[in-house]
């Protein structure tokens, strides 16, 4: 288990993550150039996440990291080359396929290695799961735009070594350990395909998680990913953009160690529509157009998103069948991405007529929304649940 913690802080250290935007922007991309990349990334992501949960969960988890991982680093060396376009459309699609391949396979392998009697504490270690992501994230946030001040060249360095020691970390994982799936005792694709669609038809409550998980974690992945954008342009400087998102991510990671606490005193799904409604808020007040509501907002979001994700992370995981938690997983991300590609979509339409500000805030307002309704359905599903039971 500790090796899976420590394999997830160093993938989620990616120096770049807010940064990149910036860096092609001072490289002579535009505004629009950029969304269409993101874009591309998007729809690549919508295209990859779905196929990827399967293949991880046939060919084994630790080998679909090991492969995202090679990706990604592949995806680093094209930002060495700035003036080719073509390159960095390459790079992005190495990325997103990197990244399908490692998001869910992560969450499902840690769920493998707790010890069966302490499956249902599983939010506990989700917990620690996610709040050494989380500081991997500050660490990206804080010290990507200090090293970006000085060089971007050493920037993208330091993000290829630390992804050579996360592939090195996932190469000393043994699953046999923990009673891991190993290639051979995997079921077939078939099989597979088919334990998924028996388990989509039958959990009705699993539908709704889908809908709530898919808009809610495409409306802060575009506030995160534009997040930066948006304040430098109300002003703040490259490094103090990093820095405010390296803080967001330290607070919610050592939230996110007392979150087993929290939810024994408020009821995870009390907790889940508190946040969401004031995530609603924040989106809303980004239409004033006022440096203080967009930092605020931008805060609380993204570490509002950090609670509620390992809240349903660790109910996917739960109520999943053997052998399809990670297939499960990429249905989440693979809805995501598509509401992501067409939030990017509309950003590069409208970015000539109206402020980053406006089009994320009515984005975000949207699909928060969209995600309510999902937890209120989830939320009657289970409570005739535990009635009938």
């Amino acid at each position: 288990m500790k090796k899976v913690i420590i394999y997830n802080g160093l993938s989620n250290i990616m120096l770049e993550l807010v940064m990149w935007m910036i860096y092609l922007k001072q490289m002579g991309w535009s505004v629009g150039e950029i969304a269409l990349l993101e874009s591309v990334f998007t729809i690549c992501q919508f295209l990859f996440e779905f196929p990827t949960g399967i293949i991880s969960d046939r060919l084994g988890h630790k080998n679909a990291l090991l492969l995202g991982e090679t990706l990604s680093i592949l995806y680093l060396i094209t930002y060495f080359f700035p003036d080719q376009h073509w390159l960095l459309y390459v790079g992005f699609v190495l990325f997103a396929l990197g990244l399908a391949l490692i998001s869910g396979t992560d969450v499902s392998l840690m769920y493998e290695s707790v010890p069966e009697a302490e499956k249902k504490k599983f939010l506990k270690y989700s917990g620690y799961f996610n709040m050494v992501a989380i500081f991997g994230m500050a660490i990206s946030n804080a010290l990507g735009g200090v090293i970006a001040k000085y060089s971007w060249m050493a920037l993208f360095t330091c993000c290829i070594l630390i992804r050579a020691l996360a592939f090195f970390t996932a190469l000393s994982i043994n699953p046999a350990d923990f009673g891991g799936d190993e290639v051979e005792d995997l079921q077939s694709f078939k099989q597979i395909w088919h334990r998924f669609g028996v388990f989509v038809r039958e959990s009705q409550a699993f539908r709704w998680v889908i809908l709530l998980m898919c808009t809610s974690s495409a409306a802060v992945t575009i506030s995160h990913q534009y997040g930066p954008l948006m304040l430098t342009k109300g002003g703040l400087s490259v490094a103090q953009a990093g820095f405010i998102f390296g803080l967001m991510a330290l607070i919610a990671g050592l939230i996110l160690a007392f979150l087993y606490k929290i939810t024994k005193i408020i009821k995870p799904l009390v907790l889940s529509f508190v946040l969401q409604l004031g995530c609603l808020v924040c989106f809303g007040s980004f239409l004033w157009h006022q440096l203080s509501f967009v930092l605020i907002g931008l805060m609380f979001i993204n570490i509002a998103f950090e609670l509620w994700n390992a809240i349903f992370e660790a109910e996917i995981q739960r109520m999943s069948y053997e052998g399809i938690r990670a297939t499960a997983m990429s249905v989440i991300y693979f809805g995501e991405s598509l509401l992501m590609t067409v939030g990017s979509w509309t950003i590069s339409l409208f970015s000539r007529t109206y402020s980053l500000t406006s089009i994320v805030g009515i984005l975000g307002s949207i699909l928060f929304l969209i995600a309510l309704f999902g937890l209120i359905g989830y939320a009657r599903i289970t409570s005739r649940k535990y009635e009938g039971d």
